[in-house]
């Protein structure tokens, strides 16, 4: 694993609004294959919100743990965790307008090995694109 300082500034971010119906996001981990995704770090943007009533819990299933965490999506609460599979986690179904921003610290190295994957697979394929930075 590369040390800190060989880190990518963040490359990516993604704001999420969860509609109030019940909509949720299933178990996944943010980097199964190898993109580079290193830390998620999201940040709750919710005021005055009663997980009770509103639900949109975060629940992390810690990987080789007999326990789940849930972190309550609080107002100007930061959550850090690793993007791999060492953190598989889900958004229970929200009841109320939810909003979170998500950021993602990349891996220099892995990154660019994930570019280049992307790259030869599609010039292979014959396809065009362009993978996103």
């Amino acid at each position: 694993m590369s040390h800190l300082y060989e880190w990518c500034v963040c490359l990516q971010a993604m704001v999420a609004c969860y509609p109030g119906n019940g909509a949720g996001y299933v178990k996944h981990v943010d980097n199964p294959n190898h993109d580079g995704r290193r830390l998620t770090c999201i940040y709750y943007l919710n005021k005055s919100w009663n997980p009770k009533e509103h639900g949109g819990v975060l629940r992390i299933f810690p990987e080789g743990k007999p326990y789940v965490a849930d972190i309550k999506p609080l107002f100007d609460r930061l959550l850090i965790f690793w993007s791999d599979r060492r953190n598989p986690h889900e958004v229970q179904p929200s009841y109320a307008f939810r909003y979170a921003i998500t950021v993602w610290y990349f891996d220099a190295e892995e990154r660019a090995q994930a570019k280049k994957r992307f790259r030869d697979r599609t010039a292979s394929t014959g396809q065009q694109g362009s993978s996103s930075s």
